[in-house]
């Protein structure tokens, strides 16, 4: 076999059932072998939906997401998206076509230093010099992929390579155990600094989801009787958002943190990046003299900003049960009694937080123009229980967060930058990734126009995507950042560059023209029943909400 074909063995071999890409002339000695590969072409209209789908497909599916861009412009379009994932620790090898070694010297049209551009964003980032290279750089990329602490990886393939013959079986990467156990000395550490404790806390960040940790976690939290936060930018589903204990994301800035743990005499976090804040603001997060213990796969992540009693790095799925183990061999019967109580009382706390979210909610179900919290309220009420939704919604994102139950494993996704034309791709992969569930998207006004290529995409392989849009037509996120830097324009009332009007966009019609039904709703007694008809039908549909332009500060 030539080497472009023993690539595509290779990925096939090693269980990749999708290429996501968008193709150009360098990629084409590489797509030539696709025909014979039995692998199923994506294909996206510009390289940053191709990789953000690959994305997506990856978290969704725990398997590895492969794409192929084009050349160094190509790259550059979907940098954007590759921070992203290195962010989120995607599995994910990213392939560009290169242009010919032969001439690579009078720098080509297209051509640049591939490696160089995305190896701020990759666990390993290179360029195959040698036929002969091509097999182990794959299988090495694979690899480095899918080893704890996972992520993307990028190869550059020069379209001279792929068309010499080299003998190789094209068997797949090797399959490497990688999930270590923690100590037992440091769980009974843990195990000590965690009894004990009458207001102990968790904060499970979206690593829990990655290691498929949720029922673990949960157990070692009812057990304790902790109450649970996300980690402020929590983008996976790592604890049941309809459970009693759970209490929602940390506010992203160092006193929003430190508010939520001040009677905290015990915290535990767990898969977390610690932390990531939004805006710079002074304080740190954690009381003095608080017992912190930190379990990660990463052990960059440990003790990485504020100092920590114990780090265990570790698979958090094996680290967690163990430490249950150990909890419940050490807790007295008062202990475990005090805390079936807390458990009690954060419940009934939660309780009435969730009663006062939902009279908020039915509170605006006559306003017009139609709130975010009608909207969001709704839309959950009409969600199957297994439903998963891509969020890249921006200024309505608190609002998907307190409304959507997420009751579920990967039942939420988002944007673990903020990096705006991610959701829309990424949706189709979480589709992919997800068969027989159902995927609602719900996207800013702003973020749908970094990426409505994804619509055309959605209609072509007919998946049940239902786009929602929040459309305020505008940046509203921006004005809001604007008043909480006490910004002298925006004391103005002057927002440069942030109002999507004259003219207003026809999102409706620009998704009926990629193929996609679409609908558009200013009154709130027609949401219902148009979200239910586009939530029922076979492919995918975008519905275009009018919504309240009204804004706040963030801080």
């Amino acid at each position: 076999m030539n080497v472009a074909a023993v690539l595509m063995e290779i990925l096939h071999s090693s269980g990749v059932r999708y290429l996501f890409g968008n193709p150009g002339t360098t990629e084409l000695p590489f797509l030539d072998a696709l025909p014979d590969s039995a692998l199923e072409y994506v294909l996206g209209l510009q390289e940053a939906t191709a990789v953000a789908a690959a994305d997506g497909y990856a978290q969704a599916s725990g398997h590895l997401g492969v794409v192929n861009v084009h050349v160094a412009p190509g790259l550059a379009n979907s940098l954007s998206i590759l921070h992203n994932a290195a962010r989120a620790k995607s599995p994910l090898v990213v392939t560009a076509g290169q242009q010919d070694t032969r001439f690579l010297m009078h720098e080509p049209i297209l051509a640049g230093d591939l490696a160089r551009m995305a190896e701020p964003f990759t666990k390993w980032s290179h360029e195959i010099r040698r036929p002969e290279d091509a097999p182990v750089a794959l299988r090495r990329a694979l690899k480095v992929a899918l080893t704890p602490p996972t992520g993307p990886v990028f190869l550059s393939m020069p379209m001279d390579l792929m068309g010499p013959a080299i003998d190789d079986t094209g068997a797949p990467s090797p399959a490497i155990a990688a999930k270590s156990r923690p100590e037992p000395a440091a769980l009974l550490h843990a195990a000590e600094l965690l009894a004990g404790a009458s207001n102990p806390i968790i904060i499970a960040g979206d690593g829990v989801a990655r290691a498929h940790a949720v029922d673990e976690l949960t157990a070692l939290a009812e057990l304790l009787g902790a109450r649970v936060h996300g980690e402020p930018v929590y983008r996976r589903t790592s604890f049941p958002g309809n459970h009693a204990l759970w209490r929602g994301g940390l506010f992203p800035s160092p006193a929003g943190v430190r508010r939520a743990l001040e009677e905290c005499d015990a915290l535990l976090i767990v898969g977390a990046n610690v932390f990531t804040w939004f805006l710079h603001t002074e304080g740190t997060p954690f009381p003095r003299g608080l017992r912190v213990v930190q379990i990660d796969d990463d052990p960059w992540e440990i003790g990485r900003s504020y100092p920590v009693a114990l780090g265990i790095a570790a698979d958090p799925k094996a680290a967690l049960a163990e430490l249950t183990d150990a909890l419940r061999a050490r807790l007295t019967q008062a202990e475990k009694t005090a805390a079936a109580a807390r458990v009690g009382k954060i419940g009934a706390a939660r309780g009435d937080m969730m009663k006062r979210v939902s009279d908020a909610a039915r509170s605006e179900a006559e306003r017009v123009p139609i709130g975010q919290a009608h909207l969001m309220h709704t839309l959950a009420s009409l969600l199957p229980a297994d439903a998963i939704v891509v969020d890249e919604s921006a200024t309505s994102l608190p609002f998907v967060l307190r409304y959507m139950p997420f009751a579920t494993p990967g039942s939420f996704y988002g944007s673990k930058t903020g990096t705006l034309g991610w959701g829309m791709g990424a949706a189709i992969g979480v589709q992919l990734g997800s068969p027989g569930r159902k995927v609602v998207a719900t996207i800013g006004d702003g973020s749908v126009m970094y990426a409505p290529q994804a619509l055309w995409t959605a209609a072509h392989y007919r998946l049940a995507i239902t786009y929602v849009v929040p459309n305020n037509s505008s940046y509203a996120i921006l004005k809001s950042g604007m008043l909480s830097l006490d910004l002298a324009s925006a004391k103005r009332g002057i927002y440069p560059g942030m109002d999507l009007v004259s003219p207003e966009i026809d999102y409706a019609g620009l998704a009926r023209s990629l193929g996609v039904r679409a609908e558009r709703v200013e009154k709130p007694g027609e949401l219902r029943d148009v979200l239910a008809a586009c939530l029922a039908g076979p492919g995918p549909s975008l519905v275009d909400v009018a919504i309240d332009r009204g804004f706040k500060p963030m801080l």
